[in-house]
């Protein structure tokens, strides 16, 4: 393997390590939501989708402020609006529109 590509791939591993902590554990779901999250392979999904984005919009943030504020927008929006979701509908729409909404971020 040449340098480049193992830098290459070096870089993207290094990436991926942050999404895999907003990875759902599915071997003792705790909660109703962590129940539906891992009794659902669309949810699932939809958890991975807006784990990318949010980890996208972490990444451009320009300073420590800036990524404490996105982390606490996202933590109010997992128990303010994911967690309230008593069914799998409810769920993939939250997730729908945070996905959105992290898309559309400037940041």
């Amino acid at each position: 393997m040449s340098v480049s590509r193992f830098a290459r791939l070096a870089a993207f591993a290094a990436l991926l390590l942050p999404l895999a902590a907003m990875a759902q554990d599915c071997s003792r779901p705790k909660t109703n939501t962590e129940r539906l999250i891992c009794s659902n392979d669309r949810v699932s999904e939809a958890h991975e989708r807006m784990a990318v984005a949010f980890f996208m919009v972490y990444r451009r943030a320009m300073s420590d402020e800036q990524r404490g504020r996105i982390r606490q927008e996202q933590r109010d929006w997992e128990t303010q609006v994911r967690d309230v979701c008593m069914d799998i509908p409810c769920l993939l729409r939250s997730y729908e529109e945070r996905t959105l909404a992290l898309d559309q971020s400037p940041q």
